[in-house]
């Protein structure tokens, strides 16, 4: 009978002892999801914010308002404190939102340790627009005398320009005969009905700054539907390098421009067929644009480029 007593003590005494890691084993475990999702609840309030606070920036030149620093709550986030920091301007900058809380732990508190501190950050990149989709199929060199009193004057000119067709591409350096920066987007055949749906709806997939475009052989005419479009707005590619000539005409694209067609002569010579634009300024929110490392043309766009100091921006 002693002997027994003595190995029931001793097995309770092993449990007793194997109980402690096992309590903290179950407290780690349960603190630690607590923690990740009180993380993930603050970085979700945060992101949301940062995208919220980019928008803004861009549309009113004010950083982190009181309605956009409100996003830090959403989720049931409780951040206990916050800050908003900006680099360069609201066209072409970053915007960086982060905030920090305390989490409570309730199984660790038996170890002294009552809470973890929990941070959150991400910042968005804000520039010109280095994609669109839309874009229409009539390019124009971005050192045309129209394109480049728009941007001097801090895209706040309200100037209707008449281009003709012989300037476009001459401009940038070459004639590429018998074209007016007309694109091929797609390098094939180019039927007439392919490039009026282009003129009427601008191209369907994602064109990017960088990218070589073919011209379209035939110059600007009627029959491909301009007139339908005046008064109306349209995404306008904009060229640095224009080379060959024919159906081996090509574009090098290096931005975009937003504008309203005011006009259009499309008979007669050459030299005296035109289109009348008026520039606008324009904000593209995701997805529909990423932002580039060219100059802003007046469409400026933003897209997150690092998370708690993790990215390229």
């Amino acid at each position: 009978m002693r002997l027994t007593t003595t190995d029931d003590g001793s097995i309770v005494a092993f449990a007793a002892i194997m109980l402690v890691p096992l309590v903290l084993g179950v407290a780690i475990v349960v603190d630690s999801g607590r923690i990740w999702a009180e993380r993930a609840a603050l970085q979700n309030a945060v992101e949301v914010t940062a995208a919220s606070a980019a928008s803004t920036w861009i549309r009113t030149n004010t950083v982190c308002p009181a309605g956009v620093l409100s996003f830090l709550t959403i989720d049931d986030a409780t951040p206990a404190s916050h800050s908003c920091t900006t680099t360069g301007n609201s066209r072409e900058g970053t915007i960086t939102v982060s905030a920090n809380d305390a989490s409570p732990l309730f199984f660790s508190a038996l170890l002294a340790r009552s809470s973890a501190n929990i941070n959150a950050s991400t910042t968005v990149k804000v520039g010109s627009a280095g994609s669109l989709v839309g874009v229409w199929p009539v390019a124009l060199c971005e050192s045309h005398p129209s394109i480049l009193n728009w941007k001097n004057s801090g895209f706040s000119l309200t100037t209707n320009y008449t281009i003709t067709l012989q300037t476009g591409p001459k401009n940038c350096g070459g004639n590429v005969g018998g074209n007016w920066g007309v694109l091929d987007f797609n390098g094939g055949a180019n039927s007439t009905s392919e490039t009026i749906a282009w003129v009427q709806n601008g191209y369907n997939d994602a064109l990017d700054v960088g990218d070589t475009v073919f011209g379209s052989p035939g110059g600007l005419t009627s029959s491909i539907g301009i007139e339908t479009m005046i008064g109306k707005t349209v995404l306008i590619a904009l060229f640095d390098q224009a080379l060959a000539s024919g159906s081996n005409a090509n574009y090098r694209i290096t931005g975009f421009v937003r504008s309203v067609l005011i006009g259009a002569r499309l008979t007669g010579a050459a030299a005296s067929r035109s289109l009348t634009v008026r520039f606008e300024t324009a904000i593209v929110d995701r997805p529909s644009a990423s932002v580039g490392s060219g100059s802003n043309f007046g469409i400026t766009t933003w897209a997150i480029c690092a998370y708690d100091n993790k990215g390229a921006c």
